[in-house]
């Protein structure tokens, strides 16, 4: 087999040329060009013209994202898999393939806008259809430390992937979310050695072969997006939230990053949107996401390299000397969050200087699960938005108060949800679930806010997986079902064949924005009302119900709202099931039949008002 030298000059084998223009992917640029050269965009799969479906620059107009007419669009869709990651020849799929697959109405996928994650590792491969030993870290774990690419290699993945994607997003009619999907580093890896770590952190206690998603993984999780100068304030945060005392550590334990690597993060993120938000500051149907989940700290996420995930969960007493939790709505936690905002407002301002006038959005700590704050500390940008990424965790439940409160105030875009009742590659316990547990809570959720749901994952490997990977899977000698019997594998043990019937359901609801050359002119663009001001004095408590106390929201004298989060969800169903013999036996409160008597039936009853 012969060999060619990519842009970095690292060898590798020639399994998909870049030199030459014979390769399938080439073939399907070349087609793809020359058929919008030659004016056949509306004859493609599923195109924008045939659908009627314009991309008219979207402008964020208070907690609404508005075309250039003023109306509401809600943008709903999925997210791929890395394009790199999708390069390679065991998988059966490109990225452009699914790209087209994901918008192809013919076979229901009614999806508008696409979010594409990029990684890091893919981007410091440099490589098309990396082997595992052509990645940065020397094997194919995953995310490694920042500081291993320049703005060169950045400009090689654009021209080699997202340039095709951001073409096809135009033909089919969707929108396009370059998700700058940047995760904490695999703890094995060897560079942590080159930032002055010492080997039993990276190394642990066998000599680096832990997986990196199992519940005993070795390292720390607790760091990755704090500067080097918030050491301080961080310290200050776990003093008063009295963090050492609830999970009984000593200040050893609290694992912070070298100012080495927090720096290095921060130019990678500068060097990143230099490049990306230059080359498509002109393609206004771009969605800039500027960081995918950042970790920590966060109330509540500290300990040694050794501690199993989820052990910080209950804490003795906390914050501070009160009894309670570190609960992401608890008035303690904002701190983590302001701190978030003074770190990432420099990269959110170089996406601005270089594409100004883009919908911008990112995420927030906590694998951007503290959303709630987002309307109490407001990112400066002209058309900024939010994400939130939430799956199976209790503590995120009831969505209607850990998320509902800020999608009232700012754009929130839904960009990461699922469950998963299968077994996986790796275990993954925030994942855990079925259709029937999560389905309704996420689609009432959906209903009930004007988010912007993007359902995680179009693919058949990245998990939640819509679509099975095939025998014998990754890594094997066929790999993953060809491009064309993707639809043949389709499951529902995840979201995969939900979303699917979801989309159609929701197809021609705000989804289809009014053409227009420039975004509407007449937007509430800055921060919202509650920036500022505390979670008490934004909302007040006079309409607000008591969480944990039953509530009737409806006004017939029944409690449907059991939980006392504002609103009737399949939560209040699930609590009604647990105590209706019990402490929610009343029928004055809970004979929602009329039978005179509480039972299973009024259960169904409540179930069937949602």
């Amino acid at each position: 087999m012969s060999e060619n030298t990519n842009h970095n000059g690292r060898k590798q084998s020639n399994r998909r040329s870049q030199t030459t223009g014979t390769t399938r992917r080439s073939f399907m640029k070349a087609a793809s060009a020359g058929a919008v050269a030659a004016g056949l965009g509306t004859s493609m799969m599923g195109s924008a013209s045939a659908a009627g479906i314009n991309l008219p620059p979207l402008a964020r107009d208070g907690n609404k994202i508005v075309d250039p007419s003023g109306n509401e669009v809600i943008l709903r869709g999925v997210s791929i898999a890395d394009p790199g990651e999708q390069s390679r020849d065991w998988r059966g799929q490109t990225a452009p393939e699914t790209f087209e697959l994901a918008t192809d109405q013919s076979e229901g996928w009614y999806n508008r806008i696409i979010r594409v994650p990029i990684q890091a590792e893919f981007i410091a491969a440099g490589t098309e259809a990396p082997a595992p030993e052509q990645m940065p870290h020397g094997d194919d774990w995953g995310p490694l430390l920042p500081g291993a690419f320049d703005a060169s290699d950045v400009e090689w993945y654009c021209q080699t992937y997202i340039d095709e994607l951001v073409e096809l997003g135009r033909q089919q009619g969707a929108y396009v979310m370059l998700d700058y999907h940047r995760h904490y580093p695999v703890f094995h890896n060897e560079e942590h050695s080159e930032y002055d770590i010492s080997d039993d952190i990276w190394i642990c206690s066998s000599d680096g072969g832990e997986d990196w998603r199992d519940p005993d993984v070795c390292g720390e999780r607790g760091v990755l997006w704090h500067g080097e100068d918030q050491v301080d304030d961080i310290w200050n945060l776990i003093d008063d939230q009295n963090i050492l005392e609830a999970f009984e550590l000593d200040e050893d334990d609290i694992f912070l990053e070298p100012a080495s690597v927090s720096n290095a993060l921060d130019d990678e993120l500068h060097t990143f949107w230099e490049v990306v938000a230059d080359r498509y500051a002109e393609d206004m149907h771009v969605v800039f996401d500027v960081y995918n989940e950042p970790t920590g700290p966060y109330g509540g996420d500290w300990g040694g390299q050794h501690r199993t995930a989820g052990e910080l969960s209950n804490p003795v007493a906390a914050p501070g000397e009160a009894e309670g939790d570190y609960d992401v709505t608890q008035p303690g936690m904002k701190g983590w969050y302001d701190l978030w905002v003074d770190r990432a407002q420099p990269w959110i301002d170089t996406v601005e200087d270089n594409a100004p006038g883009h919908i911008v959005t990112i995420g927030n700590p906590r694998w951007s699960q503290y959303t709630y704050w987002a309307p109490h500390n407001e990112f400066d940008a002209e058309h900024m938005c939010y994400t939130s990424h939430v799956y199976t965790q209790d503590d995120m439940r009831p969505l209607d108060e850990k998320i509902g409160p800020a999608t009232e105030q700012v754009p929130v875009f839904f960009s990461e949800f699922g469950w998963m009742d299968h077994d996986g590659l790796v275990p993954t316990p925030w994942m855990d679930g079925s259709r029937e547990e999560f389905g309704p809570e996420f689609e009432q959720f959906m209903e009930s806010h004007d988010v912007h749901p993007i359902c995680w994952c179009f693919d058949h490997s990245w998990e939640p997986n819509f679509f099975d990977h095939g025998d014998p899977g990754p890594g094997g000698a066929q790999g993953a079902p060809d491009a064309d019997d993707w639809m043949d594998h389709l499951i529902d043990t995840t979201p995969g064949q939900f979303w699917h019937e979801y989309v159609q359901e929701k197809e021609g609801d705000r989804d289809q924005p009014v053409d227009g050359d420039t975004a509407y002119p007449d937007g509430d663009t800055g921060p919202n009302s509650c920036h500022g001001l505390s979670a008490g004095e934004c909302y007040g408590d006079t309409d607000t119900p008591t969480p944990g106390e039953p509530q009737d929201t409806t006004g017939d004298g029944l409690y449907n709202d059991i939980t006392g989060s504002g609103s009737t969800t399949t939560s209040d169903v699930t609590e009604f099931f647990s105590g209706f013999t019990d402490e929610y036996s009343d029928p004055q409160y809970y004979d929602f039949t009329g039978s005179g008597s509480v039972t299973t039936s009024d259960v169904v009853e409540l179930f069937e008002s949602i």
